[in-house]
């Protein structure tokens, strides 16, 4: 059984394609997503937002909620350029009518790699609450619009997947991957095999003890579906 563990606002292309795939699946959400009111500082990026160099997405919930936000400040100033972290991010900036670029790899090194090839020297990134890696992973000056939130899901039912034989997990995320440790009791004679979107997941996955670990070509539903189906 594959077993997604998307946020609901996130998972329907992903239960689409699983239906497609005629493989048995069950969604469980382990996360949500939450819109958060951007702060004072953040808006003043509204009126300055013509001094950025790129303007930079980091994920589908960043457009969602942040692009609403600068949507008139960003068709005004056109010529600067934005980039989205993969192709689902920059579909759904698409809908705004924001065309984007995407990174060598749809990561923050990737989006890293981009700054440092274009010569960008001033960045403002769309994000969650939390400080994204980019700015770790940068020397330019990087501004930050957080507009969501990201919770663990409460009331997780595994009851459907307690006691399956074997069980293929997608895990998108570092949180995903906690949030199933607290809740889905380990079973020796059950096997469990977690098809994961980066080599950063990957290696926690390595720390918290999982020996079945498949690394996806990318980290889009595509790939992290075709790589779960190898496995069925």
């Amino acid at each position: 059984m594959i077993v997604n563990t998307r946020p609901l606002d996130l998972s329907q292309k992903t239960n689409s394609l699983l239906t497609r795939s005629k493989q048995s699946f069950v969604h469980i959400p382990l996360t949500k997503i939450f819109e958060t009111e951007p702060s004072l500082q953040a808006l003043k990026y509204i009126n300055n937002s013509k001094d950025y160099d790129v303007f930079i997405f980091t994920s589908q919930s960043a457009v969602t909620h942040g692009a609403k936000f600068f949507q008139e400040s960003l068709l005004a100033n056109k010529n600067i350029p934005i980039l989205a972290i993969g192709r689902a991010t920059q579909e759904i900036l698409n809908t705004f009518n924001l065309s984007s670029s995407l990174p060598p790899t749809f990561d923050s090194a990737g989006l890293a790699n981009a700054i440092k090839e274009m010569g960008y020297k001033k960045c403002l990134v769309f994000c969650g609450e939390k400080d994204p890696r980019i700015k770790a992973m940068t020397d330019v000056d990087v501004d930050t619009f957080p507009c969501y939130a990201s919770h663990d899901e409460n009331n997780i039912d595994v009851s459907e997947i307690r006691d399956k034989d074997k069980l293929v997990i997608l895990i998108y995320t570092h949180q995903s991957l906690k949030v199933l440790m607290k809740e889905l009791p380990m079973n020796k004679n059950q096997q469990v095999i977690l098809i994961v979107a980066s080599k950063r997941i990957a290696e926690f996955t390595k720390e918290y003890g999982f020996r079945n670990i498949v690394l996806a070509e990318s980290p889009h539903d595509k790939e992290m579906i075709e790589a779960a189906l190898s496995e069925v």
